[in-house]
């Protein structure tokens, strides 16, 4: 996996290329299948995370949040 700043994936949802899901609190907010491509690291751990579904869309968790756990 490829390490992003939270700067960076902020900066991809706003251009579009990829979907907010920071706020996500189940597993339906995504499709089944996807992978792990990137993620955010800072001092207390993870607070950022890239995915990529089959089709290819992109999704980002900007924060540090119950999301990250979840997927």
């Amino acid at each position: 996996m490829k390490r992003y700043t939270q700067r960076q994936l902020k900066n991809l949802v706003a251009l579009g290329a990829a979907v907010d899901v920071t706020d996500a609190t189940d597993r339906n907010a995504i499709p089944c299948y996807y992978r792990k491509i990137g993620y955010s690291k800072g001092v207390y751990g993870l607070n950022g995370l890239l995915l990529q579904s089959d089709g290819g869309q992109l999704y980002a968790v900007c924060a540090r949040t119950t999301a990250i756990f979840l997927f």
